[in-house]
């Protein structure tokens, strides 16, 4: 068996994206951009600011979603450009949806400490 063969398919793609830096979110993609697309775009389903907003959400909240441990900018990178059966197909350009990533990702960031 050759060394090419010893290494998983899923392995071999994993790096390929991360020494390509494809389907990563650009460093330095505007947060505060990000937070205007999602009040455009997600506020209807999703509280996205730390205030919470009168309404009945059927989705997490942003603050939710970035707390979470699994949540990394490739996973909401492939989360984004995937079909969810309850939320809409949102067609956003590669930049929309690095910005609306730094978003989330800032809100892990900056949460609050707590006792």
């Amino acid at each position: 068996m050759s060394v090419r063969q010893s290494v998983s398919l899923p392995a071999a793609l994993l790096a390929v994206m991360l020494t390509a830096g494809t389907c990563l979110p650009a460093a330095g993609a505007d947060a505060a951009r990000g937070r205007i697309l999602a009040m455009q775009l997600c506020s209807r389903c999703h509280v996205i600011g730390r205030e919470q907003a009168a309404g009945g959400f059927v989705g997490p909240s942003f603050i939710g979603i970035a707390t979470m441990p699994s949540t990394t900018g490739l996973a909401l990178s492939v989360f984004l450009q995937n079909h969810h059966q309850r939320m809409p197909s949102l067609q956003l350009e590669r930049d929309e949806r690095d910005a609306i990533i730094d978003y989330i990702l800032s809100l892990k960031a900056d949460r609050p400490a707590t006792r």
